[in-house]
C-alpha cells in the first residue's frame, strides 16, 4: 500500500489536470517576437469592432468588468480613440457618444457627459479613467471606469485656446497645448499652478500633443512637421520635414515612435528620427477614412468614419534608429 498510494494520487491528479484542461480555453499566443532594432515596423492585423453589447459601468477598482446585457451597438462614425491594454475608448461622431469598450467582454458602457465633438481628443490614465478634451468649454474631464466624473481642468485663462493634450509622468501631469498663445501648459495635480511653455519660434501652430518619456512631440499642421522637444521646450528634432503633406492627428509611443494621419493621402505615417518615414496605406490599415489612431505597447489602432469600425494591428518590428 505505501508503494501504491503515491502512484494513485499521482493518477488523480494527472485524471483532474486532465479535465481542467479540457474546461480552460487555451490562452492567444503571444504577439511575434519584434525584429532587430533598426528594422522597419510591420502590422499585422489583430481585431475588427464593428462595435459590442451594451454593459452598464463597471467597478472603478479592482474587479472585473461585467459582460454585456443588452442589445448589440454598432458604431456609425469613430473618430478620437485611445487604447490601453484591454480598454479602448471610442469618441463616436454619429451618435455623438463616448464609449468604452472591452476588448476581452466585446462590451460597450456610455461614458455618460462626455462631450464629442469634432475636435473632441481622449486619453486613457494608468489607472484607466478616461480624459477627454472639450475643447469649445476649453477644458479637460476626467471619468472613473464607474463613469463618476472625476475632476475637471479648466485651460483658461492659462490658455486661450485648445488644440490638444497629453499625460506625462505616469498620469501625474496634463500637459494642454495652446495654439493660439503657441505654447503648452503643464497642471500637476488637482489644483496645482498652470506651468506654461513656451515653444519654438519657428513652430507655426501648435495643433496636436503627444508625450514619449521626457520627450514632448507637437504636430504643427501649417509648416507640416512634428516638433520633438525636451520638457524644458528644447528643440530634440523635426520630424517629417517634406514628408508630411496635410497632418491631421499624432500618437507616439514608448520607443518615442511618432505616427502622423496624413488626409493628403489618407495614410498613417510612421517617424523616427534619422530614417525616413514609413508609410501605411489604408488598404494595409484595413480602413477607408481614418477618423483617428491610438498606439499601446505592440497595437497600433486606427477607427474608420465611413465603415464605423476600429481596426487593431499588431506592430511587429522595433523601428528605432
Amino acid at each position: 500500500m505505501k508503494l501504491r498510494l503515491p502512484l494513485l494520487r499521482a493518477a488523480t491528479m494527472g485524471a483532474a489536470l486532465a479535465v481542467l484542461g479540457a474546461c480552460v480555453t487555451p490562452a492567444p499566443a503571444p504577439p511575434a517576437a519584434a525584429a532587430a532594432p533598426g528594422a522597419p515596423a510591420a502590422l499585422r492585423p489583430w481585431r475588427t469592432l464593428q462595435g459590442g453589447f451594451l454593459a452598464p459601468p463597471g467597478a472603478a477598482f479592482g474587479l472585473p468588468a461585467r459582460p454585456g446585457t443588452g442589445a448589440f451597438v454598432k458604431l456609425l462614425a469613430p473618430t478620437a480613440i485611445a487604447l490601453r491594454g484591454n480598454d479602448l475608448l471610442i469618441a463616436d461622431a454619429g451618435s455623438g457618444r463616448l464609449w468604452r469598450e472591452d476588448l476581452a467582454l466585446n462590451t460597450l458602457t456610455p461614458v455618460a457627459g462626455a462631450p464629442v465633438t469634432p475636435g473632441t481628443a481622449v486619453a486613457l490614465g494608468p489607472d484607466l479613467s478616461a480624459w477627454v478634451l472639450d475643447g469649445i468649454s476649453r477644458q479637460v474631464l476626467r471619468f472613473a471606469r464607474d463613469g463618476r466624473l472625476l475632476q475637471t481642468w479648466r485651460a483658461a485663462p492659462a490658455a486661450a485656446s485648445v488644440a490638444g493634450f497629453a499625460l506625462a509622468d505616469g498620469g501625474a501631469t496634463l500637459l494642454v497645448v495652446d495654439d493660439s498663445l503657441r505654447q503648452w501648459v503643464e497642471f500637476r495635480g488637482a489644483g496645482g499652478l498652470a506651468l506654461p511653455r513656451a515653444l519654438p519660434p519657428d513652430l507655426r501652430g501648435a495643433d496636436g500633443l503627444a508625450v514619449a518619456g521626457d520627450t514632448v512631440f507637437v504636430l504643427d499642421k501649417a509648416r507640416g512637421v512634428v516638433h520633438a522637444l525636451r520638457r524644458d521646450g528644447t528643440t530634440l528634432a523635426v520630424l517629417g520635414e517634406r514628408e508630411l503633406k496635410q497632418p491631421q492627428a499624432i500618437a507616439a509611443d514608448r520607443f518615442a515612435r511618432v505616427f502622423v494621419v496624413d488626409a493628403a493621402d489618407g495614410t498613417v505615417k510612421l517617424l523616427v528620427p534619422g530614417r525616413e518615414a514609413q508609410v501605411f496605406g489604408a488598404q494595409a490599415l484595413g480602413v477607408q477614412q481614418i477618423g483617428g489612431i491610438a498606439v499601446d505597447e505592440r497595437f497600433l489602432a486606427v477607427s474608420d468614419r465611413v465603415s464605423g469600425a476600429v481596426v487593431i494591428h499588431q506592430l511587429v518590428g522595433e523601428g528605432r534608429p
